[in-house]
């Protein structure tokens, strides 16, 4: 005759270490246990494997495709039913895989015309509270993202989060340095950092212009919603031997309008701004990397990867979450 099963024995109380008791099972459908002494009730959680996710994949994926569309943490809260704090567990869990996954699908792209820009925007509080406030950290305040895009693949070749300084500047270069490769046409803004960290960085394989652009003097109220009106442009050679006519910063100004609308915390005149440098970081990369390798882009009609021979098929949220 066989040995009955043995009963498995109740765990000692967590807190005085006395005897407990079952006590039903929590959401999760983990057996839940409570102390016969103190009353105190804790579950029985077994271990996750090692990078294993808690969060149903499905929820996950959706999560991260309405963040990726423009929707605020909150309202991602409301639609999907996972809670906020999750979300931003998720964002930073997905924008560090996505900027690995950028730093090394993105490189040594073959570039013909390459157009950069600053586009702007705030962490915490603007800079002007910060300032009134006595805050000095850097990472509160006035926050700039780099951006540099392929004006025919229209890929994102590089990006970078910093302050609008000569020092950022020089790391940005840097970046897009090591993305591209080949000889090609830089076009940006006349913004100073510039004009001796690209010729110092690049060298002789860069043809770079600034377009700079002369703006009228308004001081009526529409002023502070709408933008000035441009009453002139100058295009001047920095080094190299750029074409002139390809001298142009509007495919890249209207890389910043596409940010705007798809990245909440981008938008203006809301309370969707970033509260910590670390989730506007993880928010630019996920961004970034959907954009290159997920979005459809209308004009070339294939994702910004395909064609700048980075990938060959679109990729999907679920891919990222299985890197």
């Amino acid at each position: 005759m066989d040995a009955p099963t043995p009963t498995p024995t109740a765990p000692a109380c967590r807190s005085c270490g006395g005897r407990t008791i079952r006590w039903g099972k929590d959401r999760a459908g983990h057996v839940r246990h409570c102390c016969k002494d103190c009353g105190a009730t804790f579950a029985i959680i077994p271990p996750r494997p090692l990078g294993a996710m808690r969060l149903d994949p499905v929820k996950a994926t959706l999560c991260l495709s309405l963040l990726t569309e423009g929707c605020s943490i909150r309202s991602t809260e409301r639609v999907s039913g996972v809670h906020r704090d999750t979300i931003m567990r998720l964002l930073v869990l997905a924008g560090r895989k996505a900027a690995a996954l950028l730093d090394v699908l993105v490189s040594k792209v073959e570039a013909r015309d390459v157009q950069a820009d600053e586009i702007w925007s705030y962490v915490a509080q603007k800079e002007s509270t910060k300032v009134r406030n006595g805050i000095a950290d850097p990472r509160i305040g006035d926050a700039y993202t780099f951006v540099a895009i392929e004006r025919n693949s229209k890929v994102v070749l590089a990006h970078h989060l910093g302050r609008r300084t000569r020092a950022d500047a020089r790391q940005f270069s840097a970046k897009l340095d090591g993305a591209t490769s080949g000889q090609f046409q830089l076009s940006t803004d006349a913004f100073d950092g510039y004009t001796d960290t690209v010729p110092m960085q690049f060298g002789a394989r860069v043809d770079y212009a600034q377009l700079i652009k002369s703006y009228a003097a308004d001081g009526s109220d529409e002023r502070r919603y709408s933008p000035p009106q441009i009453i002139g442009a100058e295009k001047r050679a920095i080094s190299g031997e750029p074409v002139e006519s390809l001298v142009c910063t509007s495919h890249i100004e209207r890389q910043n309008l596409h940010m705007r609308m798809q990245l909440r915390r981008l938008t203006r005149l809301t309370n969707g701004f970033s509260k910590k440098w670390e989730n506007l970081q993880a928010a630019l990369a996920l961004h970034f990397w959907n954009y290159n390798f997920c979005w459809m882009h209308s004009s070339i009609r294939c994702t910004p990867a395909m064609a700048a021979g980075v990938a060959r098929k679109p990729l999907r949220v679920e891919d990222l979450l299985a890197a």
